[in-house]
């Protein structure tokens, strides 16, 4: 199942990085693009925080996924086309797309941080295991009688 999205990665990479034209990407795609990226990491870091907390489920994550990158990019577009931008000259940027990074940014980091205590957790609950393992009068037959 892991190697499916490693799969789409490559895909992707070698489609754009070896096609030489008919891909090109400008500056206006690319800010669209950046945005759906963040997005789909914040739903990909979801679906692993639910997979460790056994909750997880495929349609959810594969509808989220694709929701989350549409609408973030879709929010994008709308500050644009509404003139919500900031800055000077060449270098304004939407609004929109500042709130966007703001909101991803800070679900990306709460995730991640429930990731880790988590993973933590786990870790700590394997050390006790094999600790308490040690500790048993069996474990230490065993060890004698080897």
């Amino acid at each position: 199942m892991i190697f499916l999205p490693i799969l789409a990665l490559a895909g992707g990479f070698a489609l754009f990085y070896f096609s030489g034209r008919g891909f090109e990407a400008d500056e206006v795609f690319a800010r669209y693009t950046a945005i759906a990226v963040l997005a789909g990491l914040d739903t990909v870091l979801g679906g692993l925080r639910a997979r460790l907390s056994n909750q997880f489920d495929d349609v959810i994550f594969v509808t989220g996924f694709f929701a989350n990158a549409l609408l973030a990019s879709g929010l994008v577009l709308l500050g644009e086309k509404l003139g919500l931008e900031t800055g000077f000259g060449d270098e304004r940027v939407s609004a929109m797309m500042i709130a966007a990074v703001v909101v991803f940014g800070s679900r990306i980091f709460n995730n991640l941080a429930a990731l880790r205590r988590m993973l933590i957790e786990r870790w700590r609950a394997r050390k006790n295991l094999r600790e308490s393992r040690k500790s048993t009068p069996e474990f230490r037959e065993d060890l004698r009688g080897a």
